[in-house]
């Protein structure tokens, strides 16, 4: 699977009808793309992503979610700089969930895994390409001349020979006229006048402001808020509810029972959260009360001592192991762990007479989202709309594969149609971070055989939930046993060591889990670059120059690796009191290395400097790239130092932000970005600047004298 490679792969044909043109596309036919936009009936509408009208207004439909990542510049950047405008000229919406707007690669409309930009690269190019040959053969025929005495530039079209020029808009009708070129050739790297230039983000102003709408600001005549009450306990359920107090709250409309509990309807938050508050619930909780956190530990490391299933296997590695001069054994965990995006979660449902529904949410996943709502609804797709708004972060979790969020609304919207308004669903954020659909908790077992100076043994156990087991990826990604999810970052670790074994042990729990940043390397990379620096330390060899040696058939991840090094003064001695740690991991087709310098205060972890190199291949915009790796550093930072989600008795301890921790701003160390200029096959971003952190921190404090930290997070274990 790979993103189409010309505009043929996307355009198909042509139709013009009511003074505008629509192209038939790959996914449908011309009317489909007009009602995109509306009016687009007398603009220039060259296909599903861009409108030009007669006034000069250009409209991007952009088909990824902004979510905080800076997607929509750096999409906008991508179709300016074909179509000859500046970022500022045009307007970035949101697209509706359609077909037409699909992952180039995944085959269903979403935003996540690092993929937006290099996936769709040559088709947003494309598009801009294919309206700009348009615009310049209206030019061409307006004046009689050859398309060769004209160009397109600033936005509009100049004659060559400065003897006239007409602007977009101006030709945007005549443009609609003309025939759809099948294959129009994209610029040459060295051409680029906007790709590769910092450039501010086009959201940042409306977000300083507060004018930007995310899903929490949505709000249309006559809304209703409703807050839904669910078992404390995973898989638990309702034995019985009294809401006699809960219907005597000023403002409350209705109390109605939904499959994940008990909703309370009313005029506003307030009165909601305080009617879902003054509910009298008793909970069965069936196999919940299977799950404490130490018990779980217990189990997992157990477990690990066995062989699983081999994901991985080359030359010899138990004999390796046995055979060698000295062998290392260490056990890695990370615990469970929430997205926690700043957003909480809401969704708002509108029913209608014909069946249908409207939805208004913030979802990274529209393409699962909307045939989910139309199933239950019972209707065909057409007849459920969909409008996404700023996703106040994400992280993976609005792309949830049960489209928990989204179809909790429709059940309470249904369950409450007796009152014929539209109904909001809002989470809070206790109600998330209890709420389920975590990162999986993980137990790493790490062994390595050492002779000679040298790696020749390595074996590495995973024990964890499948994030793919039951959902539609399963086919694909699931294949005999092997989620690939649990093993990424181990099953194709790049270190050259002849003897490699890789297994995985699938645990079944009730707790609801999928994607988080970074996915399974968030774990495995944490257990592979710690582990290899405790060999580096039994050899008695620098960790630079350990990964040198076994990464010499890997030039990106060496180029990544010796630049950190390099930025950070690898060579020269710390402050004192001052440690450094390494770590160097490809994810997301993206390479990434960090040198974090950090201290122990008073028993304390204190990351003092993060150092990252990124090489993602061809950049769009330098500042999304910084951006986006500072804050891949802060959010691994907070689950490397404080935040997890922890059981007792069943039940999750954690809340909100006073016992699940995220990095303060006091807190927060210098992160340095440093990209490589790069030719090379364009990848990911901001979840490839997450694995390295957590790794690189612990051996940093280690090397400032702590001891060796093999749990997550370090919390209060240096003291």
């Amino acid at each position: 699977m790979s993103a189409p490679s010309t505009r043929r792969d996307f355009l198909a044909g042509s139709l013009l009808s009511g003074g505008g043109l629509v192209l038939g596309l790959a996914f449908g036919d011309r009317a489909r793309a007009a009602s995109f936009f509306p009016g687009a009936a007398v603009d220039f509408v060259p296909h599903a992503f861009l409108r030009v009208a007669p006034d000069g207004t250009i409209t991007f439909l952009a088909k990824h979610d902004e979510m905080g990542q800076g997607i929509h510049t750096g999409l906008a950047m991508t179709v300016c700089e074909e179509l000859e405008v500046d970022v500022d000229a045009i307007r970035v919406v949101p697209a509706p969930a359609d077909p037409a707007f699909a992952h180039s690669t995944y085959g269903i409309q979403v935003t996540g895994g690092s993929t937006s930009t290099w996936t769709s690269f040559d088709q947003v190019r494309g598009a801009g390409a294919t309206a700009r040959a348009m615009l310049v053969a209206a030019a061409a025929e307006r004046w009689g001349v050859d398309v060769a005495a004209c160009e397109a530039r600033d936005g509009a079209v100049h004659r060559t020979d400065g003897s006239g020029s007409a602007t977009y808009g101006e030709l945007a009708e005549a443009a609609a006229r003309q025939p759809v070129p099948a294959d129009v050739p994209l610029k040459d790297r060295a051409q680029f006048t906007r790709i590769g230039k910092p450039t501010p983000r086009i959201d940042s102003a409306s977000k300083v402001r507060g004018t930007a709408v995310f899903s929490l600001d949505q709000r249309v005549s006559g809304m209703l808020t409703a807050m839904v009450a669910r078992s404390p306990y995973f898989g638990g359920a309702l034995k019985s509810v009294d809401d006699a107090a809960a219907k005597a709250v000023p403002g409350v409309k209705a109390v109605v029972r939904v499959p994940s509990g008990v909703a309370v309807v009313a005029d506003g938050f307030w009165a909601a959260f305080a009617g879902r508050e003054a509910l009298v619930t008793e909970w069965e909780p069936g196999e919940g009360t299977r799950m404490d956190t130490e018990r779980l530990r217990a189990e997992f490391v157990e477990k690990s001592r066995s062989p699983g299933l081999p994901a991985r296997s080359d030359g010899d590695p138990e004999g390796a192991l046995a055979r060698a001069g000295r062998t290392l054994e260490a056990v890695y965990e990370v615990p469970y762990q929430a997205h926690a995006p700043m957003e909480p979660l809401s969704c708002m449902v509108t029913l209608r007479d014909d069946g249908g529904a409207e939805v208004v949410t913030g979802s990274q996943m529209l393409g699962g989202d909307h045939p989910a709502v139309a199933g239950r609804l019972g209707v065909d797709p057409s007849k459920v709309t969909f409008r996404n708004s700023y996703l106040g972060g994400g992280f993976g979790r609005r792309a949830n594969p049960g489209s928990d969020f989204t179809l909790e609304a429709v059940e309470v919207a249904l369950a409450a149609r007796s009152l014929g308004a539209p109904i909001k669903t809002v989470w809070t954020r206790e109600d998330d971070l209890r709420g389920g659909w975590y990162r999986p908790m993980f137990v790493d077992a790490m062994a390595a055989g050492l002779d000679g100076g040298e790696v020749v043994a390595w074996r590495h156990r995973v024990v964890g939930q499948s994030i793919i087991e039951g959902t539609p990826f399963a086919p694909l990604l699931i294949q005999n046993g092997i989620d690939a999810t649990s093993v990424e970052g181990a099953a194709d670790m790049p270190y050259a060591i002849p003897n490699l074994g890789v297994e995985l042990h699938t645990v079944a729990l009730p707790v609801p889990v999928q994607w988080w940043r970074s996915v399974g390397h968030s774990n495995t990379a944490f257990a592979k670059e710690s582990f290899l620096d405790e060999c580096a330390e039994a050899l008695g060899r620098d960790p630079c120059e350990l990964r040198r040696a076994l990464l010499a058939d890997h030039p990106r991840l060496l180029r990544v690796l010796n630049l950190a090094a390099e930025k950070a003064g690898w060579d020269t001695p710390p402050p004192a009191g001052v440690g450094r740690g390494v770590a160097v991991h490809e994810s997301f087709k993206g390479f990434a290395a960090h040198v974090v310098e950090a201290s122990i205060e008073d028993g304390r972890p204190r990351v003092r400097r993060i150092v990252c190199a990124i090489d993602c291949g061809p950049v769009v915009n330098p500042d999304q790239v910084e951006s986006q790796l500072q804050g891949a550093a802060i959010f691994a930072l907070s689950a490397t130092l404080g935040s997890q989600i922890t059981f007792r008795d069943g039940r999750v301890v954690e809340s909100n932000f006073h016992d699940f921790q995220v990095v303060r701003m006091h807190e927060a160390p210098v992160v340095e970005v440093h990209i490589v200029d790069s030719t090379d096959e364009m990848g990911g971003i901001g979840e490839v600047g997450v694995p390295g952190i957590a790794p690189a921190v612990c051996s940093a404090l280690r090397a400032a004298g702590g001891p060796r930290v093999r749990r997550l997070p370090v919390g209060n274990q240096l003291a």
